[in-house]
């Protein structure tokens, strides 16, 4: 063939594949996407409307409400409350996720965790400064050991009504500007142990844990305990903690540690190293727990958490709840 017929076949080769080339990137550039997910109608999170949105639109307008403080009037006085104050966290991604999902109008809530200590803690400087010269008592919590504020005689806001405002606008955007104003009423102040509650301390020197009460307007030690603490290279964190989560006959499940690598989740039972009963505190994965080991009570045996023997720990949990403070030194 000659050559002159082999070069124009070429060229004709290479003008195909070009345009065929720009063909196909002509088709993928004018292939329609899909719109982005929007929500129905209708739909809010945590009463906040997010009809229309996107995800990244819903999720700025709904943490924008959740920014906003909580005010609190007494009388004509006004306080804020923020969220880092109550150390709150929000669950507002998944909230939103499951919205925008939904086919038909309505509301999806926000779960929330917060620290019922910093709510009583900022509860009581609002009654303190309130303005009023009666105040309740209530616990003041030292390094090592509590103390009681006996409270006054006076007229001053009631607590109850304050964690009851707070608490409901955790989770309701719409009551964080605005509540009904708190009224001052008389207060007679009553040391309580229903009014207070208790305070657990820890030693890890003593490896001690003592449970305390308010006795006759007195701090008094109720109960006492011999535990076991984190082992040198395991230790117990100290400082102030409060008890976040409580279980009956807990299955106990390997921690992300290297110490528990290749371990399985033992059930409730005999042999379950968390014994009957768990108390677990608000950081470091550490709990307090009965123990099948009570060989290592008295001792710094434990990878951070306090062991009590079984029927010890069964006794703490009958008698302390969710937000309990403990102090650990």
């Amino acid at each position: 063939m000659p050559l002159r017929h082999l070069l124009s076949i070429t060229t004709l080769l290479i003008v195909l594949l070009v345009g065929a080339a720009g063909a196909s990137a002509q088709d993928a550039t004018t292939v329609p996407s899909a719109p982005p997910a929007v929500a129905v109608a209708g739909t809010t999170v945590a009463g906040v409307d997010i009809s229309g949105l996107d995800v990244p639109a819903a999720l700025a307008t709904v943490n924008m409400a959740f920014h906003q403080p909580i005010l609190i009037r007494i009388e004509q006085r006004l306080f804020q409350v923020t969220n880092g104050q109550l150390g709150m966290k929000f669950e507002i991604e998944a909230a939103i996720a499951e919205a925008v999902a939904r086919t038909v109008a309505g509301n999806t809530p926000v779960a929330a965790t917060y620290s019922d200590a910093r709510l009583t803690q900022h509860t009581n400087r609002i009654i303190r400064l309130s303005g009023s010269k009666g105040h309740p008592p209530y616990w003041v919590l030292g390094r090592v050991k509590p103390r009681l504020d006996p409270g006054k005689a006076g007229l001053a806001p009631a607590a109850k009504t304050i964690e009851r405002q707070i608490r409901a606008a955790i989770t309701v955007p719409a009551l964080r500007p605005e509540q009904p104003a708190i009224p001052l009423v008389e207060i007679k102040p009553e040391i309580t142990l229903a009014e207070l509650g208790y305070v657990i301390t820890v030693s890890k020197e003593e490896r001690l844990l003592r449970l305390y009460a308010p006795v006759k307007g007195k701090v008094r030690v109720v109960q006492k305990f011999r535990v076991a603490v984190g082992a040198p290279s395991f230790p117990t964190p100290s400082g102030r903690f409060e008890i976040v989560s409580m279980r009956k006959d807990p299955w106990w499940t390997p921690p992300a540690s290297p110490w528990a690598e290749g371990l399985e989740p033992v059930p409730p039972g005999p042999g379950n190293p968390l014994g009957t009963r768990w108390m677990g505190l608000d950081r470091d994965d550490v709990g307090i727990h009965g123990t099948p080991e009570t060989g290592s009570l008295g001792n710094f045996a434990s990878h951070g958490c306090i062991r009590l023997y079984i029927p010890s720990a069964e006794k703490l949990y009958s008698l302390v709840t969710v937000g309990t403070p403990v102090l650990i030194s």
